[in-house]
């Protein structure tokens, strides 16, 4: 009778993963260490604290490349071991996505079954991300990791169209088959082909509905608010934590209609927290990193940043090279930083009177 009842329970639990929308903005959590260099796990459940607090619809990690290429196996689990714990112990609204990305199928699938042993034990209910293989050379290297992915999973998984230039894009057919074949699985999609091919492909992939059922934004969201207009994407994925008071605004006013016409001044307020080109770290962590510190969440400004250049095809690393890394840190003068506080106190001002109305 107990095992009857568990396996009703697990059937619901299936039920209720596969129907939920999966849409808005998925924030990838950015990777905090201590001062020696090795990863500051306490710091990385905080940030997660802090996104999901503003109603942030999901958050990822490891996800992006500086989570992932420059962490190994070992930390990586311990980092979805502590956010899963998170969850049980602090149930939230925000949906917790957990990356298995892998180097090749093998090593992804190491990923994508430790995931799906936390959700069990936890009672959890998370999704997954994967991006293509990072030694992918073909769409049969694509196809066969996803296949085997899909093989594995019993939750959806939102798949990320760019690795690196030596493996292949997927092609909207491709993916478009995935979630044909596998529609409990696959039909989420985080499309960032470079430049203005994304809103090509973007087009296609929603032609492919109802078995794609989301396309998201990505690079930061310099297109969220065209992409979102006009061709219907349903949200954005991209390393953006320190933000999310803005995001999760951006996301309400699109999602439930801009009765006050504040959409067009959220944006603007948004680019400019993310574009403050007078530094020399325009990067996905970059100054986001001041902002995390001086909100209490990290200790130190600290990435781990590839420790030689590119040495296999395409701008890749081999395999020997990829996980090598030093510690650096960002310098910011006394101005930076007061440009920095003011542009983020002027959107914490909007956030608090746009949502006052």
């Amino acid at each position: 009778m107990k095992r009857i009842i568990l396996l009703f329970v697990l059937s619901l639990a299936s039920l209720a993963i596969s129907a939920r929308e999966i849409e808005g903005p998925y924030l990838i959590l950015s990777t905090p260490y201590h001062d020696d260099g090795t990863v500051d796990y306490e710091s990385l459940v905080k940030s997660a604290r802090f996104a999901a607090g503003w109603k942030i619809p999901g958050l990822i990690w490891p996800q992006s490349n500086d989570s992932i290429d420059l962490l190994t196996r070992e930390e990586k689990l311990a980092g979805m071991t502590a956010l899963v714990k998170e969850w049980r112990d602090n149930p939230k609204e925000t949906v917790l996505v957990l990356g298995v990305n892998g180097d090749d199928t093998e090593d992804m699938l190491v990923y994508a079954r430790e995931a799906e042993r936390l959700a069990e034990e936890s009672g959890v209910d998370i999704i997954l991300a994967a991006r293509p293989p990072y030694y992918g050379t073909s769409e049969e290297d694509i196809l066969k990791y996803y296949d085997a992915l899909a093989a594995v999973a019993k939750r959806p998984v939102i798949i990320q169209t760019y690795v690196n230039d030596a493996c292949p894009t997927p092609s909207v057919d491709l993916l478009i088959s995935l979630a044909e074949r596998y529609p409990d699985i696959y039909g989420w999609i985080k499309e960032e082909s470079n430049a203005l091919e994304a809103n090509d492909r973007q087009k296609q992939e929603l032609e492919g509905k109802p078995a794609v059922k989301t396309v998201f934004s990505a690079w930061g969201g310099w297109q969220w608010l065209y992409q979102g207009r006009h061709i219907g994407t349903r949200g954005l994925i991209s390393e953006r934590v320190a933000y999310a008071p803005i995001v999760s605004l951006i996301w309400e006013l699109m999602k439930n209609g801009d009765r006050e016409g504040h959409l067009t001044e959220a944006y603007a307020l948004y680019r400019l927290l993310i574009d403050q080109r007078f530094l020399p770290y325009d990067s996905l962590r970059g100054y986001s990193l001041h902002y995390l510190v001086r909100l209490g969440l990290f200790g130190n400004t600290l990435s781990r940043t590839y420790a030689d250049r590119p040495d296999g095809p395409d701008g890749t690393y081999t395999r020997e090279n990829k996980p090598e890394w030093t510690l650096n840190d960002i310098e910011l003068t006394d101005s930076q930083k007061a440009e920095l506080d003011l542009c983020y106190d002027d959107m914490m001002e909007f956030v608090n009177n746009t949502c006052r109305q």
